[in-house]
């Protein structure tokens, strides 16, 4: 999922840094408060680092912010929490589901449930999801995680070759949703907590139109907690959904996010109590807060990588060119980068796939030593022979690139002003930043405005290295930088078709080399790592480094009433 550098601090405004207390319930894991006094006052206050949530359409949304508030609103066929202290995909909107032998055919009992309006969610919801999600008119940019996941007819239905009622999934009665597979997908299971796997009323989607999913009042919620109130620039509120099948495991009443995308804002806000929870990016404020006794640390990494994009339908064409990109990639200081813009929180991004992202039951990064230190090469001379082949001067210092960074705030400066000077003394080239609010910065991306963008991370949307790879496939739209190479798409194909961890392996790595050492349609910055503050009467959550962001559901609130 998308997300701008300041990811750590949605995943704090999930809270992170509290403990997970979890036990197991008969249909759920669930957080027992039968020893704890539970204080009166059940409203979680957090903050977002955005100044509005981009869209809370399932089809639709990319990114994590959106993602996380549809993950506490909204209840997919499964659900991720941790169980017996192992992070996993649980039975959610789906009691139970079971595959053929052949791992094509994949059949789900779904919940006796209700939405927040009190009418029924039944398997055909499900079904129109899945096809609206793929629907060419949808136009949705992760539509290629359903066509990689292998569900039958996916791209002749979203290319527009068939018709929607083609695609492989059906209703067998209200409570039976069935799924089939072109192929053996891996990772199919890791799949069922995503946003399209939450049903759709399509009563509800056709009634708002092109309203859906931007008003509290265009949706219905079948998740623990419903939306009273999204106003952009201030706040998003919500309160526990009565109608929930799980309710009795519900203990807050009312979640407020307040919309920050100012970093400093957020710290003075959790030093003055105004929220509870807030992630740290610089050293200083890590230091502060760790003298408060009040709060608890806790850090761990996350599986993100940060980077640069390369439009490679440059209208200067610039980027167009793979020695320019290549120049950039060997500029950047990846420590220097990490120290100064992300804080010293996390570590150098030396490669693309994060250190905790298995292949199997084996983490990949222990299998495969990263590509990057392949490409070599002088920026300067490297950047020189890239402005001759484009029929330009090539004195770098004669030529400007203009950088677009996600976020206006200090740490997007660090990160402007860091580029104008590792371009300027690496290479000589001028370097222009343009400085965007979040939403301007993804409708920029997805219309491609502009030639190279910064301060982005890609966070894992499940524990498998397809994750970070098929998003550079020429049909994935998600990338957004009209990348596009026969090879490596030939290479993640293959490794979708089939469940073999080696061979899969053997083209992960292939595909990963390509994409650091041979076409370089980014270049890495820094993975993330979670370094966060609660206070202490915040308890429950559970940290969930594959879903949106940590889990409320079981989150409440004990102390905070004698403070």
């Amino acid at each position: 999922m998308k997300s701008k550098k300041l990811l750590t601090v949605l995943l704090s405004a999930a809270v992170i840094s509290t403990v997970a207390l979890s036990g197991c319930g008969s249909t759920s894991s669930s957080s027992d408060t039968s020893s704890t006094t539970l204080d009166k006052d059940q409203h979680l206050n957090l903050s977002l680092p955005v100044s509005d949530v981009k869209t809370l359409d399932s089809s639709k949304g990319t990114d994590m912010y959106s993602a996380y508030v549809l993950q506490e609103t909204q209840e997919a066929l499964g659900r991720d929490e941790l169980k017996n202290g192992k992070e996993t995909v649980v039975p959610a909107g789906a009691t139970s589901w079971k595959s053929s032998s052949d791992g094509l055919t994949w059949t789900f009992k779904l919940r006796k449930s209700n939405w927040s309006d009190g009418k029924p969610v039944t398997a055909d919801q499900y079904v129109y999801a899945l096809r609206r999600a793929l629907d060419p008119n949808t136009a949705s940019e992760y539509a290629y995680l359903l066509q990689g996941a292998g569900i039958k007819n996916a791209d002749d239905v979203n290319s527009g070759k068939l018709p929607l009622d083609q695609l492989g999934v059906s209703a067998s009665d209200d409570s039976t949703l069935v799924i089939t597979l072109s192929h053996p997908c891996a990772y199919f299971e890791k799949l069922l907590n995503f946003k399209f796997f939450i049903p759709l009323r399509k009563d509800i989607v056709e009634k708002a139109g092109a309203k859906y999913g931007s008003t509290a009042d265009s949706l219905v919620y079948n998740g623990p907690f419903k939306i009273t109130s999204m106003v952009s620039g201030s706040k998003l509120e919500l309160v526990k959904n009565n109608s929930y099948w799980d309710k009795n495991n519900v203990k807050l009443d009312k979640i407020t996010f307040d919309f920050m995308n100012d970093n400093s804002a957020q710290m003075n806000a959790l030093q003055s109590g105004e929220i509870d929870s807030v992630a740290v990016i610089s050293k200083e404020w890590n230091e502060k807060f760790s003298k408060n006794n009040k709060v608890v640390h806790k850090s761990s990494l996350l599986p993100t990588t940060g980077y640069l994009a390369f439009n490679f339908k440059d209208k200067n064409k610039l980027m167009t060119n793979d020695k320019i990109r290549k120049a950039i990639a060997l500029s950047l200081n990846r420590t220097d980068y990490l120290n100064i813009v992300g804080g010293g929180i996390g570590t150098p991004a030396n490669e693309y796939i994060p250190t905790d992202i298995q292949i199997g039951s084996s983490f990949y990064r222990d299998k495969v030593k990263s590509p990057l230190s392949q490409l070599t090469g002088d920026p300067k001379a490297l950047f020189s022979q890239g402005l001759k082949e484009l029929g330009m001067d090539p004195d770098p210092t004669k030529t400007t690139i203009v950088d677009t960074e996600a976020g206006v705030d200090a740490v997007a400066k660090k990160e402007g002003d860091l580029l104008i000077s590792e371009l300027k003394n690496k290479i000589g080239v001028n370097v222009k930043v343009n400085y965007e609010e979040w939403k301007q910065f993804l409708q920029d991306q997805s219309t491609l405005n502009f030639q190279m963008q910064s301060g982005e991370f890609w966070s894992a949307d499940y524990n498998d290295p397809m994750t970070f790879l098929d998003m550079w496939e020429t049909s994935a739209t998600a990338q957004t930088n009209a990348y596009s190479n026969k090879d490596y798409d030939a290479l993640i194909e293959d490794a979708k078709t089939q469940n073999n961890q080696s061979k899969r392996l053997e083209d992960f790595q292939k595909a990963e080399k390509i994409l650091l050492v041979t076409d370089v349609p980014f270049a890495t910055t820094y993975h993330q790592s979670s370094s966060s503050f609660t206070y202490n009467y915040v308890k429950g959550t559970q940290r969930l480094p594959f879903a949106a962001g940590s889990e409320l559901k079981y989150a409440y609130i004990s102390g905070k009433a004698s403070k």
